[in-house]
């Protein structure tokens, strides 16, 4: 895989347009199409997620902005300035993804829609957007993991390479495997959206949950090959927050069989 030299796709005079923005707009675009595409075969009105999505990304990216800066509040609490600048990258889906939550249940409920429903047919769009998201990454030169010598390897220049490894050239595309997982998941969870009210045990939030434990499983197998991890104690922040997202997965799969919905009430089209 070859190396990416400029992370700037464009320069329209002293406006830079960056690769790492590009990606990301790709897959918002990307996700929003197939959520509109999912809510209308559901019968649910496409036209809710045209509201929704823009403070859904809005404030999506500021939380995933914000843990970031928590992350490294070393080093941002002497550059204020450079906190709202992603330009450059810094952004934690993990932030984003609780951040979300939040705005779903709210809009939802502002509008008197099914929370669980709408976040069952917005994980697909998530983890779809997530996939052309991580090549981001490969335009910054982050989020690349070990040393390593097979074909798809990608090329780090030298005053990118972690200490330590200065004298290696090529490391494994961690980017790269968790955008293919991404795509996969995307199609796996879009399956289940439309089957869901063929399948008789699901019930509304299932699906959110299955992506929360799947992206929970995955991100914690390939955080451990990072080698620019950012650390919370004496463990990648990621592999805390993974194991945070595997859990609530679980748990929210039992109390909607014990507490939200012991009766197995879908709601409607769900």
């Amino acid at each position: 895989m070859p190396v990416l030299n400029d992370p700037i796709a464009i320069s329209l005079g002293p406006i830079d347009i960056r690769w790492y923005a590009l990606f990301i707009l790709t897959g918002i675009a990307a996700g929003l199409v197939l959520c509109r595409w999912l809510a209308a075969r559901r019968g649910f009105d496409p036209d809710f997620l045209l509201d929704l999505a823009p403070w859904l990304v809005f404030l999506g990216i500021a939380g995933a902005r914000l843990y970031f800066v928590l992350l490294e509040w070393d080093y941002f609490r002497n550059h204020l300035l450079e906190a709202a600048n992603i330009r450059t990258g810094g952004l934690s889906i993990h932030g984003g993804i609780v951040v979300g939550v939040v705005v779903i249940v709210v809009f939802c409920r502002i509008f008197g829609q099914p929370p669980l429903t709408w976040m069952d047919i917005i994980v697909p769009g998530l983890a779809l957007g997530q996939a052309p998201g991580r090549w981001g990454n490969w335009a910054n030169q982050e989020a690349f993991g070990g040393p390593t010598g097979v074909p798809w390897a990608v090329t780090i220049d030298p005053n990118r390479r972690p200490e330590g490894f200065e004298r290696n050239a090529t490391f494994h595309p961690t980017f790269l495997y968790e955008s293919l997982f991404n795509l996969a998941n995307a199609v796996v969870l879009s399956w289940l959206v439309l089957r869901a009210p063929r399948i008789a045990w699901m019930r509304s939030g299932d699906i959110a949950a299955f992506y929360l434990i799947a992206y929970g499983v995955a991100r914690f197998i390939i955080e451990q090959m990072r080698t620019d991890s950012l650390y919370i104690g004496p463990l990648p922040a990621a592999l805390w927050l993974s194991a945070a997202l595997i859990g609530g997965g679980t748990l929210f799969l039992a109390l909607n069989r014990t507490l939200i919905d012991p009766g197995h009430r879908k709601a409607p089209g769900a």
